[in-house]
């Protein structure tokens, strides 16, 4: 797998779309300080999936999008690619270029994108896994990584060594495996919970069985009539009830057995993933084998052509050879004729040579007596032109003087003039803004006053609005808290209400009496004769309970109107109080008990039924002290709770009812509850007015806020704040420039004075040289000449003397040439007859090569028709086995498919447990107030009879009357549970069944158990090896880059738990013995982590390595070792190497700089090394 390229669009400072190629093995950028170096760094680390925005050296997702230039506007998307080459199928795809893509909208969306196709993270971490190429791998080192490493931050050593290892999909099996038992368990530990919940229920039924069994006589006769009875008035309950039951415990039990299906299935498709997983490593070991056998068929191929060849080039140089042996024998021959005539020529020569030479030597004295007479003349010039040159330069010495001190005034003139008519620019200049600025100030304080007043009002109106919202507050929660008694009141007023107009709690027969016009409708009810408060209202219904049903009548033929009524109907019986004869009784109230209070002294009643309540209260009285008990003598004495009643020679009592309490004095108590009602609603009512009144105060103070008006008089202040500050600096300015003027006036002035002065002396001197000059021009004209007369004779004789030493050399060169003729003939022939002797033994060794190249050859066809052979064969078995990994993966997917299918179905059957709940509850909720009438008056649950229909048709009347006797006869036999038995059956058969899911969850536990412990166990092996194995690079590759001498090792801090334990590294440079790697030089640490780094590289390279400024702190000695190890593991991995360092980047293949010509925008110039070799 190789880097191929990678595109930045509106990454950090990459404004413009940029695209780097990785077409070489060493990749390079360079460029200053703040250009955008890392940021390439950071998008490559930003593409391949990092979710750390520190790590992207920013605070925010946003700060990754392009954020705008003084001359570009902000981009709205930041976009990066990077695409690789799958060349070695390291990539588990069969595409072979894979380009991976992540986008982030300044919006706040993002995507990835592979081969253009959006994606999930997940897909593109697995499509990485185990190659080397993730957020944290050693593939993106940066320095600070290099100190992390150094420390072992976050365990980062480890990291590394398990990347290198290959056990990343271990560890994420493990992790699912662990996910799944972890969900096993929380599903087991349910289970278990509701094992031991049904198991309590258990014993507790049995318990009731037993005693349903042994009470089954007297109890099955009851619970007929009183379940009679219930379904009477429960009819169309029953059915809905027990099918929602029935369902919900189907339904219960169904998710229970989809659970544990689900958990099997799981623990069985990670072994399954684990097999996956050992075909898939086998299909890659299959496929790198046949790789290497191609590739071992090439070189084999390569070396039959290039034997080949070596014959075809033997045969050429045998014929070579043998033209050359035929044509250097006549050459030599040739040569040594042509050395015998060159060296009859030298003798000749020379003879005239010596001729010459007796001449030379004559011509030689004559020119040099000329010589030392030209020297005389050229001296007395010499001596007359540095006179003349002397007085020459004090001249023009002068005339400069002159010449710039007149130009120096003109110029200080000219400046003065332009100084003074500045001057009187800046005094108009000076008036004019002083004129502007008074009026500034005038304004500003015109608007300071404004805001003063605005911020006032502001002031006053915000307190005012906190205020009235404070008050808004109060009267909101006190119109929480009255609406919820109001709405308490109610409730109470419509429940009493309908128990009124139902007649709750009363007999079938007075109810017909009541709602029958035949009858006297203004008969009342004892319970509606007396009034009690609610303190006592409890314990005097204990006492009234068999009397509170009876009507109130005047005299004996109401009574009797009303039985025959009753009786003409068939509904029953009723009880009756006989006004007339009561009030005849000359009962009086009993002698009072002390300590207690009489019961008529809590009551109210009318005069009229004063004696009916003297007739049964008379003897009646109310305590909270049970001592009383023993001093009674015939009187009733009550609890004032209403938990005891002591007659004369019995007591009764126990605990209270719900209802208990509410039959006495409903009416009087509808009457007083709807006063209530009507003066808490007109309370409620006025604290709306009142809320709505301070709402209305609040929008008008809101409406009378001058925001606006505020922050346009603040904004002109700040204005006119400004204006008057540069006004003030613009007029400090100028009277700065005023004073600077006047000041470069003076001094014009006073160098005019001495200018003038200084050049006055220098003029009269300048005449005396001009005649000076003039002297000095005369003498020099005479020296010349006769220099010019004796320079003629001396060329003469210098000519004649040259012609003639011409000859002589023209003669001394002929010799030697004829000379070096003679030696390089000479010379050939000797290398003509080296030349025969090496091509004869040429000709000898290259016939014996041929034949050997020829025998190579032959066995070299033999081992290519074998090799040819093997690769056939391998072919055809990574094809089955290829077919073989598809074929499981999709059985994986499959099964895959149905977990999910499982898993929704699951999830419908939890969506319909909770509406089965909910009608539950809803059913619940309309039964709730029959079912606490049924409790108080039959005391029977309601929801047990729910299921069954009625066997007679028995009036309900009787069975009421059937109900009254038998409860009685209940009431000393104690409560039973009437389902005990089939409950304890139907409980006994859930148990089994979910013990039975229990046991299958335990199965998948334990082979999750056995799958996580497989790949721990591989997992460690692995790491084991890898340990092993780059412990021993690490110590080569080290000593590469210090010493042999020097010591290092990697050790496991605990060896007894390989799969948590820590790695140490151990390292020694020069004779050092530090306790720890801190201890050692910047560039120390550097190396040792280098070493560590390409001690994994040779286990398992990455596909790339970015190398982010690493080489900083290393010397230009460690420089040159560490570009050396780079260049020499680029045979197997691309380098990006990030770097200041002139030495490191002379070695690299292609350099990308980047710069920021326009400021904020990083750009690319590239500079290919290859094209300068």
């Amino acid at each position: 797998m190789r880097l191929k390229t990678l595109e930045i669009k509106g990454f950090k400072s990459f404004a413009d779309k940029t695209v780097i190629n990785f077409d070489e093995s060493v990749t390079g950028i360079v460029g200053p300080n703040g250009c955008g170096k890392s940021n390439i760094v950071d998008s490559i680390r930003w593409v391949i999936g990092e979710q750390k925005i520190s790590h992207l050296r920013s605070e925010n997702l946003d700060s990754l999008v392009f954020n705008g230039s003084k001359t570009r506007s902000a981009s709205g998307l930041a976009e990066v690619s990077l695409t690789f080459e799958n060349t070695r199928n390291l990539l588990p795809t069969e595409f072979s270029t894979v380009t991976i893509t992540r986008k982030f909208y300044k919006s706040g969306e993002s995507e990835y994108r592979l081969n253009d196709v959006q994606c999930r993270l997940k897909d593109i971490q697995n499509l990485f896994m185990d190659t080397g190429v993730s957020t944290d791998s050693y593939a993106i080192i940066a320095l600070d990584m290099v100190d992390d490493l150094i420390k072992d931050k976050d365990n980062s050593r480890r990291k590394m060594l398990e990347q290198a290892a290959g056990i990343s999909i271990y560890k994420t099996r493990k992790k699912e495996a662990k996910s799944k038992l972890d969900a096993t368990e929380q599903d087991l530990a349910r289970i278990e919970d509701l094992l031991f919940e049904i198991n309590n229920q258990l014993k507790a039924l049995e318990s009731q069985a037993k005693k349903a069994e042994k009470y089954h006589e007297i109890k099955n006769e009851y619970r007929e009539v009183s379940i009679e009875l219930a379904k009477a008035s429960l009819e169309g309950f029953n059915l809905s009830y027990k099918d929602l039951n029935e369902q919900q415990e189907k339904e219960t039990d169904r998710r229970h057995q989809l659970e544990a299906a689900i958990a099997t299935q799981e623990a069985s498709l990670e072994a399954e993933k684990l097999h996956f997983l050992e075909m898939e490593k086998s299909l890659q070991q299959q496929q790198l084998a046949f790789n290497e056998l191609q590739q071992a068929y090439r070189l084999k191929e390569n070396e039959r052509n290039l034997s080949a060849q070596r014959i075809e080039y033997l045969k050429e140089k045998l014929l070579s050879l043998q033209q050359f042996l035929d044509r250097a024998d006549g050459q030599q021959k040739g040569m040594q004729e042509s050395m015998s005539f060159t060296s009859q020529q030298i003798s000749e020569e020379e003879q005239i040579l010596a001729r010459l030479q007796d001449e030379h030597q004559t011509l030689e004295k004559a020119v040099q007596e000329k010589t030392t007479q030209l020297e005389q003349a050229r001296q007395q010039v010499e001596v007359s032109r540095q006179s003349y040159q002397q007085t020459q330069r004090k001249q023009f010495d002068a005339e400069k003087t002159v010449a710039v001190a007149d130009t120096s005034v003109a110029n200080l003139q000219r400046a003065l003039q332009q100084l003074e008519s500045e001057q009187q620019h800046r005094d108009s200049q000076s008036l004019q803004l002083t004129a502007e600025r008074e009026q500034k100030e005038k304004s500003l304080e015109i608007k300071k006053t404004d805001l003063d007043q605005l911020q006032q009002h502001q002031d006053r109106t915000k307190d005012q609005i906190l205020q009235t919202q404070a008050i808004l507050e109060q009267l909101r929660s006190e119109l929480a808290e009255e609406s919820r008694k109001l709405d308490a009141k109610k409730n109470e007023y419509d429940l009493l209400k309908n128990m009124i107009d139902s007649m709750e709690g009363y007999p079938e027969s007075v109810k017909y009496l009541h709602n029958n016009p035949a009858w006297k409708a203004n008969v009342p009810i004892l319970s509606d004769v007396l009034y009690v408060n609610e303190e006592y209202r409890q314990a005097l219904e204990n006492v009234l309970e068999p009397y509170l049903s009876y009507y109130v009548v005047d005299n004996l033929a109401d009574g009797l109107s009303a039985i025959a009524l009753l009786d003409a109907n068939k509904k029953g019986k009723a009880n009756f109080f006989l006004l007339d004869q009561i009030n005849a009784l000359s009962a009086s109230p009993s002698s009072s008990l002390e300590g207690s209070i009489a019961a008529l002294d809590v009551i109210e009643v009318e005069d009229r039924y004063r004696s009916l309540a003297t007739h049964l209260l008379g003897n009646v009285y109310i305590t909270d002290n049970e001592d009383i008990l023993k001093n009674s003598h015939g009187q009733i004495v009550i609890e004032k709770g209403g938990r005891y009643v002591k007659g004369k020679v019995s007591l009764s009592g126990g605990s209270i009812g719900v209802f208990e309490g509410n039959k006495i004095g409903r009416v009087k108590n509808l009457e007083k509850l709807l006063g209530v009602v009507q003066s808490q609603d007109q309370k409620v009512e006025q604290l709306r007015a009142a809320i709505q009144l301070r709402h209305n105060e609040v929008i008008a103070f809101n409406e009378d806020l001058r925001e606006t008006a505020l922050r346009q008089t603040e904004k002109e202040i700040l204005q006119l704040t400004n204006e008057v500050f540069a006004l003030q600096n613009k007029l400090e300015n100028i009277a700065a420039s005023q004073l600077t003027g006047e000041q470069r006036q003076n001094e014009i002035r006073t160098q005019i004075e001495q200018t003038i002065q200084s050049v006055a002396n220098v003029r009269g001197e300048l005449s005396n040289l001009t005649g000076l000059l003039q002297e000095n021009t005369q003498q020099l004209q005479i020296a010349e000449e006769a220099f010019r007369l004796g320079e003629i004779a001396y060329q003469e004789a210098l000519r004649q003397f040259n012609e003639f030493n011409l000859g002589v050399s023209r003669q001394q060169s002929k010799i030697a040439s004829l000379r070096q003729e003679f030696d390089f003939k000479n010379s050939q022939l000797s290398d003509l007859q080296v030349q025969i002797a090496d091509s004869t033994a040429q000709v000898q060794d290259t016939l014996k090569l041929k034949e050997e190249s020829a025998i190579a050859l032959e066995e070299i066809e033999k081992s290519l028709a074998q090799f040819l052979r093997e690769k056939e064969e391998q072919e055809k078995l990574l094809n089955i086995a290829d077919q073989a990994y598809y074929n499981f993966r999709n059985q994986l997917s499959e099964k895959e498919s149905s977990i999910r299918l499982q898993v929704k179905e699951k999830e419908q059957v939890e969506f319909l447990l909770a509406a089965i709940k909910d009608k539950l509850n809803d059913l619940k909720l309309q039964l709730a107030g029959m079912k606490e009438r049924m409790s108080v008056e039959f005391r029977l649950d309601l929801e047990s009879i729910l299921g069954e229909t009625r066997v007679t048709e028995t009036p309900l009347e009787e069975l009421q009357a059937s109900v009254d006797r038998m409860k009685k006869r209940l009431e000393n036999l104690g409560e039973v549970n009437p389902t005990a038995v089939e409950a304890f059956t139907e409980m006994k058969k859930r148990y089994d069944f979910i013990l039975e899911q229990k046991t299958d969850l335990v199965t998948a536990k334990d082979s999750l158990l056995k799958t996580i412990e497989e790949v721990e166990l591989t997992a460690n092996q692995k790491f084991q090896d890898t340990f092993e194995q780059v412990r021993s690079h690490f110590q080569k590759v080290f000593k590469t880059l210090f010493t042999e001498d020097d010591q290092c090792d990697l050790v496991l801090e605990d060896p007894t738990n390989i799969a948590e334990s820590g790695i140490d590294v151990i390292a020694k440079p020069k004779g050092k013995r530090p306790t720890s790697l801190t201890q050692l030089s910047g560039g120390e640490r550097t190396l040792t982590a280098t070493a560590l780094l390409f001690a994994i590289y040779l286990i398992k390279p990455a596909p790339f390595c970015i190398l982010d400024e690493v080489d900083a702190p290393l010397d230009d000695a460690n420089v040159g070792k560490f570009t050396n190890m780079i260049r020499q593991f680029s045979e197997n991995s691309q380098f990006i190497i990030v770097t200041h360092n002139k030495m490191t980047m002379s070695t690299v293949d292609v350099i990308y700089g980047v710069t920021m010509q326009e400021p904020g925008v990083s750009k690319l110039v590239t500079v290919d090394f290859r094209n300068l070799q």
